[in-house]
């Protein structure tokens, strides 16, 4: 078989083939393949999204009213061409005819109405029989208006991908092929209980998508290379990301061994059952496991989970898919439905973490060479400070009578960390409300270095592993070729952290750790023995932390972290941790499901 290229066996059919690339979340996921990032699907066996045939007159109205706005677009650009312009405007009159030809538009709706298939699915499959019957023209005139139909299909569907909180949804499971960099709107604009896994060409295991998947168990593999080569829309898709494995057009017997697997579901069923109550140390310490979470619907699997409260709302998700800033009515209905399905347990609101691979689509933001360290989040706030009282009084109006604390990230300075402070002191006194507690998420080193300073001007504090990581090694976390160098147990990275909990602890101030650090279940000894009390984890993982932490001893573990300061690389140190997990846990992690081969 020659790399790169599918080939077919002697029925006809398309032959296996297995792919390879790096695993985000583990797991495993059957489905057809949906291309992100691609202009036009094809047709045939693609996964489609389908709507109800009540559904089918809406549609109908939104592909005529985004018709018009694209005429409306393609006529104020021709207006505004001068005579010196590159663009010839002949070009424009045939993306008009286009979108008003009689049997573009009558097949578009035929889809629709016959087939059930949502308006994006159905322009996408009309746009390809178009192309392909001109890509079979035998002049070049002709062959050249492909790309014309490839230019109004985008043109409309780009409409489409702007309207505020649509999810899409499939009539059966798909796997996410994703042409690009994978981000959080990847998982955000479908429905994502069609989604089986992800495969993508880039994007590292603590990306923000990555996390997102990992809340919602979607397996994901990246650094995917020939993707277009080997995989076409509507494939059949096997993604193994235990192994690292892809399997295109799997054998029968392949896809049938996969569907016996468990994957330990059983054993976390009893545990999720067994740990609805507070966890302790064999030695009687109680350690907190709360529970990270973006969406509203994500406080029910919280609480089924067992967490002892919401240690961190990624408040930013409420813009995804949005075309405009949400109301505040908008916003108070987002915090109460958290604040109301905790169940009065103590919830931890993050202010928007707007920028790096998190923009919204209506939000204008710079080019950037590197947006993960530029205009972005409390950098925002500072400067737009009238978006960021939209949120912050929605959340004192909605968090009235509730037991709820505002976290603001990405702060570098004191100074920053004090006038935001003071503004939501400000809010908080126009509307006649108690001042909440309020506190600091730690991930940019300058700031963590100097923790001891910010004690006196906060309430509590939060350490975000992951961008820290990345600020201190230098590696962007959504980088396959610099993941090396991201890893949780470099030597002065545990010593940067161990500082921290100390400086916390002495002060009196609650600290909890909330990145992907936190709820990987080889660093929960670890942890623990650095003096951590408070965790904050995806909800599927709150029973396994607790479950690790009911067999450790707080004492035991304490005793034997002083070792890191004499270790001095990131193998020894894995290896001395993975002694470490043998020595206090035995085979508990043997029996714990979902817990990786490698740190």
């Amino acid at each position: 078989m020659k790399k790169g290229q599918a080939e077919k066996n002697v029925a006809g059919k398309e032959a296996p083939q297995e792919l390879r690339g790096e695993p985000v979340v583990i797991g495993w996921g059957i489905g057809k393949a949906y291309m992100v990032g691609r202009t036009v699907q094809q047709s045939g066996t693609a996964a489609v999204a389908s709507i109800s045939r009540e559904s089918v007159g809406g549609e109908i109205i939104r592909f005529n009213e985004i018709r018009d706005k694209a005429h409306k677009d393609y006529q104020k650009l021709r207006q505004d061409l001068d005579s010196d312009s590159v663009v010839d405007s002949s070009i424009l009159n045939t993306y008009e005819y286009i979108l008003d030809d009689p049997a573009f538009i009558s097949q578009v709706v035929e889809t629709m109405s016959v087939k059930l298939f949502d308006l994006e699915t159905s322009i996408r499959m009309v746009s390809n029989e178009f192309i392909k019957g001109f890509e079979a023209a035998d002049t070049a005139y002709f062959k050249e208006r492909a790309g014309d139909v490839v230019e109004v299909c985008e043109k409309l569907v780009s409409y489409l991908n702007n309207e505020a909180g649509r999810a899409k949804t499939f009539a059966e499971p798909v796997v996410l092929v994703v042409l690009r960099t994978f981000t959080p709107t990847d998982i955000l604009a479908y429905d994502r209980s069609k989604i089986s896994a992800v495969i993508t060409t880039s994007g590292g295991k603590t990306s923000h998508a990555a996390i997102l998947a990992r809340s919602y168990n979607i397996p994901v593999i990246s650094g995917v290379r020939n993707i277009t080569d080997c995989i076409k829309p509507g494939d059949e898709i096997l993604v193994d990301s235990n192994k690292g494995v892809v399997f295109v057009h799997p054998e029968k017997h392949v896809a049938e061994e996969y569907a016996k697997k468990t994957h330990g579901e059983e054993v976390y069923r009893e545990l999720r059952a067994k740990w609805d109550r507070p966890v302790y140390t064999r030695d009687g310490i109680r350690i907190e496991v709360l529970a990270n979470i973006s969406l509203p619907e994500d406080v029910d699997d919280a609480v089924a989970n067992g967490a002892d409260g919401i240690g961190l709302v990624r408040t930013e998700y409420l813009l995804s898919n949005r075309k405009d800033m949400p109301p505040e009515e908008a916003h108070i209905a987002y915090y109460e439905a958290i604040l109301k399905g905790g169940r009065g347990k103590h919830c931890t609101i993050r202010l928007m973490d707007i920028g790096g691979d998190k923009i919204p689509q209506f939000f204008d933001m710079p080019q950037e060479f590197n947006p993960f360290m530029g205009w972005r989040a409390i950098r925002i706030f500072l400067e737009r400070k009238e978006i960021f009282e939209t949120q912050i009084s929605a959340i004192l109006k909605a968090g009235r009578g509730h037991d709820y604390s505002i976290m603001a990230p990405m702060v570098t300075t004191l100074q920053e960390w004090i006038e935001a402070k003071a503004f939501i002191r400000e809010v908080a006194s126009k509307l006649g409300v108690e001042m909440p507690k309020c506190g600091v998420l730690f991930e940019v080193p300058l700031a963590i270095l100097e923790m001891g300073m910010f004690m006196r001007e906060i309430d509590f504090a939060s350490i975000g592993t992951n961008d820290l990581i990345q600020y201190l090694s230098a590696a962007d976390r959504n980088n396959s070729k610099v993941n090396y160098l991201y890893n949780p147990v470099e030597p002065a990275f545990l010593r940067i952290i161990r500082s921290a909990i100390k400086t916390a602890n002495d002060n009196g101030k609650q600290l909890s750790i909330c990145g992907e650090m936190a709820g990987h279940p080889l660093h929960t000894v670890l942890l623990v023995g650095l003096g951590l009390r408070r965790f904050s984890v995806i909800p599927r993982n709150v029973p396994i932390i607790k479950e690790i932490i009911a067999n450790i001893s707080f004492a035991e573990a304490a005793a034997s972290i002083s070792l890191i300061d004499v270790i001095e690389s990131t193998d020894e140190m894995l290896e001395w941790l993975k002694n470490l997990n043998n020595r206090l846990l035995g085979d508990v992690l043997k029996k714990i499901p979902y817990v990786e081969s490698a740190v």
